[in-house]
């Protein structure tokens, strides 16, 4: 019974096989053709290339534009099949006037192969804003970054060459820039001297530019200095009698500390003299005098500067 059975499959199968085989063929290629015909529905995505104003126009685009647009076709799904992104080619954006405020996307801005259609394309609009290009000079600023060795500062403020730069970009970027800034002036370490580098600018905002890439800066370091003030009485040079109002003044004594740590009192001495002067010191009389103070290579600050002396 097994044997008949399987006799009765094998039959259905193997006979007329060539004649089963042809008539598979034929329902495969009809069923192809029906498909194929039957239209369909692909999205592709189409590279954006603009072309921009001329320098001399001095117009920026401000809108960061697509890179790319999706264009939905409808046709043949055999068609649709067959092409290719690049078969459409790409979308030519005409901004050489600077002053499009926007741009209407249709299907006559692509290659929509025939018997295809471009049902869709997104974005259907790309807003456009626009900036004038200025150029405006703004003054550099340099910075410092690390310690200088102990018992020392800086001199002054770093000079710069130059000290300004020309910025160029959209006038709502450029019009609002205070400094164009540079790196770090690294002062890690140094004592006296004069010290030059070359500096490079910071990168300036999106759309702006330098005229230059960097500069010179020069910085001066010098003794630390500290300053300690005294109390002292004025002297009246060849006159013991004379008096002064007032009688003693204030001396502020600036220099390194271990010069000004080691200078005594009893060696500052306010002066007054009526040397040099048109005063008749054998006649009395009065006279608003300066005060002078010599301790070397320090400086003396006297406050009052002139005393009145009377003799």
């Amino acid at each position: 019974m097994n044997q008949g059975i399987r006799g009765v499959i094998r039959s259905a199968f193997l006979e007329n096989i060539g004649l089963k085989a042809l008539s598979l063929t034929f329902a495969l290629g009809f069923y192809a053709f029906i498909h194929g015909a039957e239209n369909a529905q692909r999205t592709f995505s189409v590279s954006v290339v603009s072309v921009m104003p001329k320098e001399e126009l001095n117009r920026q685009l401000m809108t960061q534009l697509p890179t790319e647009v999706a264009v939905t076709l409808t046709g043949s799904r055999t068609t649709l099949d067959d092409l290719r992104a690049d078969d459409l080619g790409t979308l030519q954006l005409d901004l050489r006037t600077g002053r499009v405020p926007y741009v209407e996307l249709d299907a006559s801005m692509f290659h929509v192969p025939e018997g295809l259609v471009a049902e869709q394309v997104y974005p259907p609009r790309i807003e456009l804003r626009w900036d004038d290009v200025i150029t405006r000079v703004i003054p550099v600023q340099v910075s410092r970054t690390g310690e200088l060795a102990t018992g020392f500062e800086v001199k002054g403020t770093i000079v710069v060459d130059p000290t300004s730069v020309k910025a160029r970009g959209p006038q709502s970027i450029v019009e609002v820039m205070q400094y164009a800034r540079t790196e770090a002036f690294d002062v890690t370490g140094l004592t006296t001297g004069s010290y030059d580098r070359t500096l490079a600018l910071d990168r300036p905002p999106k759309l702006v530019t330098y005229d230059v890439d960097s500069v010179k800066a020069t910085l001066e370091v010098t003794r630390e200095l500290v300053s300690r003030s005294f109390d002292r009485k004025v002297e009246v040079v060849g006159l013991p009698r004379a008096r002064t109002t007032p009688a003693a003044v204030t001396v502020r004594i600036t220099g390194t500390a271990e010069e000004v740590n080691a200078l005594a009192p009893e060696a500052i001495v306010p002066l007054v003299e009526l040397k040099g002067t048109a005063v008749d010191p054998n006649q009395a009389g009065s006279a608003f005098l300066d005060v002078v103070v010599d301790v070397g290579s320090l400086r003396a600050d006297v406050s009052p500067p002139r005393v009145l002396v009377k003799w």
